[in-house]
């Protein structure tokens, strides 16, 4: 029988257990007949009259044992096409098809009521506009032109921004005769470079920086609030500071138009179901990274603030404080962290969302990621 006549739904099951300590390794009789039991047992999982069996209370045709060794995700012919069709990815079936609709009256688009999304700044010549800050003495380039930058994702190590920059951005809009004439250090720098051309020799640097306004040396830096990275490996962070910084291309900014609200949107961002959004709408590109944009961000639905009453506020905050503090750790090492584990749970629990389905979302989010990052691997 072809696929196109098959009607009958797949079942999509998690174990929680290993096969080869659940059956008989010494008789392959015995061992049979248990793989036998073993698929009967899940075949009627969805029989009222088969008894070891649960219904989840959240999600559609997801059924669990009783003692929660099996999870069974069953799902139609026509919701399997549609994944296909819609290029989705198949993990989000092991809870269930439609794992995002149990969240819809949870979520809401924040762009462009509560926040705008847009990328970092692109200098067109990092040797000149980007200084380390060993580096910042010797340029002898004047104060009030250098402002602290974060160039890379890899310099974000809490949620909460630390504030140590490595790096400084040279950024200036003063015409160069007053320059010459009162900031000898940053017209200096303006000097070394200007006549410099690319790798190819085909373009100075005045030529490539012709766009920028009013001077090719001049920079309008963007600041943000809350960064994040623009192509996330095995971390997934939502870094924040209730004063904005300078940040690179190789980050998204976020900025939270009520500055009130700025650590409660960073909270709620740095919950497992906006992770989980994140890894299962995002696009998996070489090397296993994954492919975001200012837009994505733009269309991103997060768990919607306005739901929250000042108490709900007041609880989130108060896990996320602890959460904040401390290294960014992966996927891997986060879902098994106390204070991670607790955050994620008050957050669920104050949209009165169950917190069943937290070890679920972490299994999918940790399988998801594995997957994308060692598919290079295979």
């Amino acid at each position: 029988m072809q696929y196109g006549q098959i009607k009958e739904p797949t079942k999509f099951v998690t174990l929680n257990f290993k096969l080869d300590k659940a059956f008989n390794q010494e008789n392959i009789s015995t061992q049979l007949k248990e793989i036998e039991s073993f698929y009967n047992d899940i075949d009627y999982c969805d029989n009222p009259k088969h008894s070891g069996w649960r219904k989840d209370n959240t999600f559609q045709n997801l059924f669990r044992k009783e003692d929660d060794s099996i999870n069974v995700s069953i799902v139609s012919k026509e919701q399997l096409e549609n994944s296909l069709a819609e290029k989705e990815n198949w993990d989000t079936n092991f809870i269930s098809p439609n794992m995002f609709e149990k969240l819809d009256k949870y979520l809401i688009h924040l762009y462009p009521n509560t926040i705008d999304a847009f990328r970092g700044e692109r200098t067109n010549w990092n040797e000149m506009f980007v200084i380390p800050s060993m580096e910042v003495r010797a340029s002898e380039i004047e104060d009030k032109f250098l402002i602290p930058y974060v160039k890379s994702p890899t310099e974000l190590n809490t949620l909460g921004f630390d504030g140590k920059y490595e790096n400084y951005l040279f950024v200036c809009d003063l015409p160069i005769a007053k320059l010459k004439a009162n900031y000898t250090g940053a017209y200096k720098w303006i000097q070394k470079f200007k006549n410099k051309k690319n790798t190819n020799g085909t373009r100075t640097i005045q030529e490539t920086c012709e766009g920028h306004k009013p001077f090719w040396y001049s920079l309008r830096p963007k600041k943000a609030n809350i960064v994040t990275a623009i192509n996330p490996f095995e971390r997934f962070f939502f870094s924040f500071s209730e004063n904005a910084f300078t940040i690179d291309q190789r980050l998204i900014a976020i900025n939270v138009k009520s500055k009130n609200d700025v650590e409660l949107i960073a909270a709620l961002l740095n919950s497992i179901v906006t992770f989980l959004t994140v890894e299962m709408r995002g696009t998996s590109r070489n090397l296993g990274v994954l492919d975001l944009n200012a837009n994505y961000f733009k269309t991103l639905r997060v768990l919607n603030p306005e739901m929250l009453t000042f108490q709900d506020k007041k609880q989130i905050l108060n896990a996320f404080r602890i959460l904040k503090k401390r290294e960014i750790g992966t996927v891997f090492e986060e879902i098994k962290k106390t204070d991670r584990i607790n955050f994620d749970k008050t957050v669920l629990k104050a949209f009165g969302i169950s917190e069943t389905i937290l070890s679920s979302f972490y299994q999918i989010l940790s399988s998801a990621v594995y997957n994308r990052v060692t598919m290079k691997e295979r």
